[in-house]
């Protein structure tokens, strides 16, 4: 059950990503920075839950919060 949440989620956030991605391309240039900002959380949040994800299904940690400068 938790490791089919964590995918969910995985997915959620990536769709997030994509989405945030498309409004870039029709969003006044006054918004960009914006949205810059709401995708680097994104992906940070992409890079914690796969490690959450990969530590529950293979017992390691893909270390993301150490390789990824700002994932927090």
């Amino acid at each position: 059950m938790y490791i089919e949440l964590l995918k969910k989620a995985l997915a959620a956030e990536t769709e997030t990503v994509r989405l945030y991605t498309a409004i870039m391309a029709v969003a006044p240039r006054s918004h960009l920075e914006k949205f810059l900002e709401l995708n680097a959380d994104e992906t940070d949040h992409q890079a914690i839950i796969a490690d959450l994800l990969l530590e529950v299904a293979a017992g390691e940690s893909a270390d993301q919060e150490e390789l990824v400068p700002g994932v927090e």
